[in-house]
């Protein structure tokens, strides 16, 4: 609870990016009472805005001084590129397999392949226009 009876989760972004670092309650009414006092609940003013930044540089470089964070962070780069190199892997076997189906090919394979392809669709083409033909007369009767 804050000063004016609000809970915390009402208070301003601004406040809150302060209260977060402060895990005791002393601390945090010590950190709401600066702020409704200076500030008088308007987040616009010149030190509410300045604490933020002076909160959030601070923050920043606690973070970067902690070689435990930088330790997850490495190892969440490094989940993520084990991830992208799994699928960079999955993608280059099935290219790999394409290229093995093409490399077995031989032109005379291929002219068949393309003969029988054109063949059939010289075929087709007089059923279809006779089916084409007659759904026609069927739906027009």
């Amino acid at each position: 609870m804050n000063r004016i009876g609000q809970a915390d989760v009402a208070l301003p972004s601004e406040l809150n990016v302060m209260l977060d670092l402060y895990p005791e309650e002393g601390n945090r009414n010590a950190i709401r009472n600066a702020y409704y006092g200076l500030a008088h609940g308007d987040p616009n003013t010149f030190p509410v805005q300045f604490s933020v930044l002076l909160t959030a540089h601070a923050q920043a470089l606690k973070a970067y001084e902690r070689p435990d964070l930088d330790i997850q962070k490495a190892q969440l780069d490094l989940s993520r590129l084990t991830v992208a190199i799994d699928r960079l892997t999955t993608r280059c076997e099935s290219v790999s397999q394409v290229i093995a189906i093409v490399e077995t090919l031989t032109r005379k394979r291929l002219r068949w392949a393309l003969t029988i392809a054109f063949g059939v669709g010289v075929l087709i083409m007089p059923v279809l226009d006779v089916f084409i033909g007659w759904l026609h007369g069927l739906l027009h009767w």
